[in-house]
C-alpha cells in the first residue's frame, strides 16, 4: 500500500512546502495539496513544493470542471508535471456542493460534467482538440504530457465512471468493495492526538463537512436520514457546530481518529493501493507526519 497525505493551504505557503518536503522525507508517496476558494491557491503552493521535493507525486486534490474549465486544468497539470520533472498527479472531482453553492454555482450533471473534463484532458494529452456537450477545446495544446488521472468519487455511480475514464480512483472516506486493475485509493480524513476526547472532537467536525457534502443517494446508503444532511448544512451554514449531534459510529466510520498505535493500526486494516492521509492530520501535524510515515511509509 502506497501512503499519501492531503495538506489544506490554510497557513502561509512555507509551513505547508515544509510539511510537503518533511512528508517525501518520511517516504510518503503522493502529496496532494487541496482547491477551496477560501485558504491558498493549490497551483504556486504546488510549485514552490515541486521545486523543494524529488521523489513524491504532487497534485491538486482535487480539482474539478465547474470552476475551472478543463482546458486550463490541462494546462495547470502539464506545466506542473514540466516543473516537478514528471511527478505530477490529476484528481478531478464533481467538487463540494456546499462550496459551488457558495459561489452561486449550480452543480449540474456532475457525472457528464467529470467525463467530459477527462475526454478532454486526455485528448489534449494526445495532442486532439475535443467537443463535448458540456465542454469544447478547438486548439491543442503544445507542450502536453502524459499525467495520471485520478477521479475523486463517493458516490456509487462515480466511482463506476471513476473506473471507466480514471486511471484509477480516490474514494472520499468509506471504502465499498471493489474488483478492478486499476489504482484504488482512499482519502480518509486523520487525528492524531494523544488526548482521545480532544481528537474526537476535532473529527467530529470533520465529519460533518463530509456528511453535508453528502448526496442524497450517498446518504441513503450510508443509512443517514437526507433530513439530517440538510440540517447539518444549515447548522455550518450558522457556525452552530456545537449544535450537531453525531454518535461515535458515525465519526469512527468517516475518521481515524486517536493516539498514533491506534491510528496506524485502522489505516493499515485498509485493503486499498493508495492511503491518502486526509486533514486535519492532527493538531501536532509534524509528529503526526513523521509517526505515520515512520511505520507505514516506503513499504
Amino acid at each position: 500500500m502506497e501512503l499519501g497525505i492531503e495538506l489544506k493551504p490554510d497557513k502561509p505557503f512555507y509551513e505547508i512546502e515544509y510539511l510537503a518536503k518533511l512528508a517525501e522525507d518520511y517516504n510518503y508517496d503522493y502529496i496532494w495539496i487541496t482547491e477551496h476558494y477560501n485558504n491558498r491557491n493549490p497551483v504556486p503552493i504546488l510549485t514552490a513544493i515541486a521545486l523543494k521535493t524529488h521523489k513524491a507525486k504532487i497534485g491538486i486534490g482535487a480539482t474539478n470542471p465547474y470552476t475551472t474549465h478543463p482546458a486550463l486544468i490541462a494546462s495547470t497539470i502539464f506545466t506542473l508535471d514540466e516543473i516537478s520533472g514528471g511527478r505530477a498527479v490529476l484528481c478531478i472531482s464533481a467538487g463540494d456542493k456546499m462550496t459551488l453553492n457558495n459561489l452561486g454555482i449550480k452543480r449540474e450533471k456532475p457525472l457528464k460534467a467529470v467525463r467530459e473534463a477527462v475526454e478532454l484532458i486526455r485528448s489534449l494529452m494526445d495532442g486532439k482538440t475535443y467537443e463535448g456537450d458540456l465542454f469544447k477545446c478547438k486548439s491543442i495544446i503544445p507542450f502536453a504530457r502524459k499525467v495520471p488521472i485520478f477521479v475523486g468519487a463517493q458516490g456509487s455511480k462515480m466511482i463506476e465512471l471513476a473506473l471507466e475514464v480514471g486511471d484509477g480512483v480516490i474514494l472520499n472516506a468509506t471504502v465499498p468493495d471493489i474488483k478492478t486493475d486499476k489504482i484504488v485509493g482512499v482519502c480518509m480524513p486523520v487525528c492524531v492526538d494523544d488526548d482521545v476526547d480532544k481528537a474526537k472532537k476535532i473529527a467530529k467536525i470533520v465529519v460533518s463537512f463530509i456528511i453535508a457534502g453528502s448526496s442524497k443517494s450517498f446518504a441513503e446508503k450510508e443509512g443517514i436520514p437526507y433530513s439530517v444532511v440538510k440540517e447539518i448544512r444549515e447548522k455550518i451554514a450558522k457556525g452552530r457546530f456545537d449544535e450537531i449531534e453525531l454518535n461515535d459510529e458515525l465519526i469512527e466510520r468517516f475518521c481515524i481518529y486517536g493516539k498514533i498505535s491506534d491510528v496506524v493500526s485502522k489505516i493499515e486494516s485498509f485493503n486499498v493501493d493508495l492511503f491518502v492521509v486526509g486533514t486535519p492530520i492532527g493538531r501536532d501535524k509534524v509528529r503526526a507526519i513523521k509517526e505515520i510515515g515512520k511505520r507505514i511509509g516506503g513499504r
